[in-house]
């Protein structure tokens, strides 16, 4: 079994209701196990105007190749109403894989996530689950990358909650 660290947002839509979806539709996939939570973190977006953000981390152990995950990612994604888009542009759901046991170099996944160490709404939540979390690619702790970042203006504004 493999541990990642995934990043989950969405600004459109019941966004907490999303998030609590991609939770429940990750862990009913057969060799996906979701671990632990983040609490929820609102951000500014990053791109062109449009609503505020709801960001998590969430923990997983997996079986799946990193390709397999992120393809699972994704249908779930486009199953809670993502669309084809511009770059940056608002989603209701959108699914990053940020952090896994090995480094991936491939053209359609890079891992960890190659904005990760500029994203305080990626850095915040995956800290608070693995603050000693080590950037395999900066050869530095993520509490270390956050630190020089700063908040970003990200604040922690409650539970990640999952309804049953």
């Amino acid at each position: 079994m493999r541990r990642v660290f995934l990043g989950v947002g969405a600004n459109l839509g019941e966004r907490e209701k999303n998030l609590a979806q991609a939770v429940l539709r990750l862990d009913g996939i057969a060799g996906v196990s979701v671990r632990r939570r983040s609490s929820l973190y609102q951000s500014a977006p990053v791109g062109p105007p449009q609503p505020d953000y709801l960001n998590g981390a969430l923990e997983i152990e997996t079986d799946l190749t990193p390709s397999q995950l992120l393809k699972a990612c994704k249908e779930i994604e486009q199953a809670l109403g993502r669309e084809p888009g511009p770059r940056w542009g608002p989603r209701p759901l959108d699914i990053d894989l940020l952090l896994a046991d090995e480094v991936v170099a491939e053209p359609h996944l890079q891992v960890p996530h190659l904005e990760l160490h500029n994203r305080a709404f990626a850095l915040m939540p995956l800290c608070e689950l693995a603050p000693d979390a080590f950037h395999p690619i900066l050869e530095r702790p993520m509490k270390a990358l956050l630190a020089e970042l700063g908040d970003q203006g990200v604040t922690r504004v409650g539970a990640f909650a999952v309804d049953p």
